[in-house]
């Protein structure tokens, strides 16, 4: 009997069984999507609806039903983000690693080549260099130790390079046309579309760089002898600025001359003083009786008697320089001319600096009249005076004549100058460098 049971058991079971044809028949007469929605209702709870159709081969599902799943589409989507970004930064790393990597392998390549440039450009050779004459200077080995007799040895050369008043120096030519204009009175100094004023043009080169106390001195009523005019040239150290008269014979010749030597030069126009007439300065004298047209044709007139100087100042004009309005407008045509003006200061009344202040011009005064006590001992007492208001000032100016006991003073004061640390410069060194008077 349990045997009997047991058989109509087994026949039962076969029985509900489909075979494997009725299952391949059965699919293949039905539909994919049947099958595959009929196996995902049977499924467990913790079945993977994805497993299931990637073992039949058949699409996911969409709509409504797929909702259902436990692991839907918006599940699946927050989990692969965090997945992403591992991904990304494993493949900046890989990167990362891979430029290092190479980096390496080339300064490993090129070491070599790199340290042998690197030798190569420790061992170029000196460049000489020029000096202004044309001649090379030797490069100099560096001192091997440094100690109180290499810093006595170095003051030692230094005391024995020249000094800006000693060098010799060759000035630009007296004629320059780019800085001349053509005009009825003649040729006279023009401002160029670009470049140096003729005041710059035709300076004398000094080290602006030099901080000692500058002293000017400025040689004046030059051009009536040329004896005198010699005597200067042999005994004034060539920073001397020489001052010619406009109305002098042979001005071009004397201008020349000077300027050869290394002389700046200013040219000297007649300006009216208080006893006018009785003491007159000479035809062409500017006057304040004239009107300014006729003040300007005179200081023309003058101007064009020469080429080569760097500015102008007075011949006597006591009365002149006191008179605002006509002494303004002929400082308005110096300052068109590209010039400096040096105010000799013959009167404490002298408007002359603060109208080229407000003019613009460049000017220079004078401190000291140099030989106004013309002995040894007044040029030496004035000397000392002018030694003395450098040091307090930075820079100051003399005016002296060229009387045999002023050229002999003065060139032995000169030669002590360098001992006391003040330097003789061009008067274009100090220009703008003086307070309004």
């Amino acid at each position: 009997m349990a045997a009997l049971t047991s058989r109509l058991k087994s026949l039962v079971s076969r029985k509900a069984k489909p075979s494997k044809a009725a299952k391949k028949t059965k699919r293949g007469k039905g539909d994919d999507n049947d099958a595959f929605e009929a196996l995902l209702a049977d499924a467990d709870e913790d079945a993977s609806a994805d497993v299931l159709a990637a073992r039949l081969g058949v699409p996911k599902r969409t709509g409504r039903g797929a909702g259902t799943a436990k692991a839907g589409p918006k599940a699946r989507g927050k989990g692969d983000k965090p997945r992403r970004r591992l991904n990304l930064f494993a493949v900046a790393v890989a990167l990362t690693v891979l430029v290092v990597a190479g980096t390496v392998a080339w300064l490993a390549a090129t070491g070599e080549e790199t340290a042998a440039a690197r030798r190569k450009a420790a061992t170029l050779p000196d460049i000489a260099v020029t000096l202004p004459e044309g001649g090379a200077r030797p490069v100099e080995a560096p001192p091997a130790a440094t100690g109180a007799a290499d810093g006595a040895a170095a003051k030692a050369a230094a005391a024995h390079e020249p000094d800006p008043m000693d060098m010799a120096v060759k000035l630009a030519p007296s004629r320059n046309d780019d800085l001349l204009e053509k005009t009825r009175a003649g040729y006279l100094p023009r401002m160029p579309a670009k470049g140096p004023a003729p005041w710059q043009a035709y300076s004398r080169p000094f080290p602006q760089d030099d901080k000692r106390p500058r002293i000017a001195l400025v040689m004046a009523d030059l051009g009536w002898s040329p004896s005198a005019l010699e005597k200067v040239l042999a005994r004034m150290p060539a920073a001397v600025t020489l001052a010619f008269a406009a109305s002098a014979p042979n001005l071009q010749k004397a201008v020349d001359q000077a300027r050869g030597d290394g002389h700046e030069v200013l040219l000297q126009v007649p300006m009216e003083p208080q006893d006018f007439p009785r003491n007159d300065p000479g035809p062409g004298t500017l006057l304040t009786s004239l009107p300014d047209e006729k003040n300007v044709d005179r200081l023309e007139t003058a101007m064009a008697s020469a080429t080569g100087y760097v500015g102008l100042t007075n011949l006597t004009g006591t009365k002149f320089l006191a008179s605002h309005d006509s002494l303004q407008t002929v400082l308005r045509q110096v300052q068109r001319r590209g010039l400096i003006y040096v105010d000799s200061w013959p009167t404490p009344a002298s408007q002359a600096t603060r109208i080229a202040t407000e003019l613009g011009l460049p000017r220079a005064v004078s401190d000291v009249q140099v030989d106004r006590a013309p002995s040894d001992a007044g040029v030496a007492a004035q000397l000392a005076e002018l030694e003395r208001l450098a040091k307090l000032n930075g820079v100051a100016v003399g005016y002296a004549q060229p009387y045999p006991v002023t050229l002999e003073a003065i060139a032995r004061w000169a030669v002590g100058l360098r001992d006391r640390g003040i330097v003789l410069a061009p008067v274009t060194a100090v220009v703008n460098r003086q307070a309004d008077r």
